[in-house]
């Protein structure tokens, strides 16, 4: 966006910097292709004596000093609400039949989990898998959607909550698991933008 800075002396009227502002802007867009709309100017009062060059027009070829951008504010982290549970279960198929058959919960595509369990997960939020060898059945672990993964991540590892996996690339996206004060599985992710 062009800017144009003007240092007059005091003493000249609003109608006189308006009729000014007018030329500028004309000479700008006829003579420089600058969209008036776009077009800024901008004019000072400056004492005379206090101008460069003795109050005589020159240009000005000392660059600039670069404006830094203002930091972005860092936004609070912030659950979403329920994500999943992962359902631990004896009998496999047993559960499937009960969870789609007898409640009638909608199946997704999905593969094994990544140590090799079967995943069986359902749109109503939660997913079954099976246990490790005569393993008791157990919710494995409930899910949460986040932003500020990587500012929560860091807020608890400050207050000594146990990780069963610190932040990496998940599934979902950017994911961490940690322990709730029982020894609950509790993950939660941030998902790519």
């Amino acid at each position: 966006m062009p800017v144009v800075t003007v240092d007059l002396w005091p003493g000249r009227s609003v109608n006189q910097k308006r009729r000014l502002v007018a030329a500028i802007t004309e000479a700008m867009v006829e003579h420089a292709g600058a969209g008036s709309e776009h077009l800024h100017v901008i004019i000072h009062d400056v004492a005379k004596e206090s101008w460069g060059r003795d109050g005589r027009l020159g240009i000005d070829n000392e660059p600039d000093a670069p404006v830094a951008a203002p930091a972005p504010a860092a936004k609070a982290p912030k659950i979403f609400g329920f994500a999943h549970m992962l359902l631990q279960v004896r009998d496999l198929e047993a559960s499937k039949q009960f969870y789609e058959g007898l409640l009638g919960f909608t199946g997704r595509k999905a593969k094994p989990l990544a140590d090799g369990r079967p995943f069986v997960p359902f749109r109503q939020g939660i997913a079954l898998t099976t246990g490790g060898p005569g393993g008791a059945p157990q919710i494995d672990h409930m899910a949460f959607r986040v932003s500020g993964v990587d500012a929560l991540a860091a807020r608890l590892k400050d207050a000594g909550v146990k990780f069963f996996q610190d932040l990496h690339d998940g599934i979902y996206g950017r994911t961490i698991y940690v322990a709730d004060p029982d020894g609950n599985k509790i993950e939660l992710f941030e998902e790519p933008r």
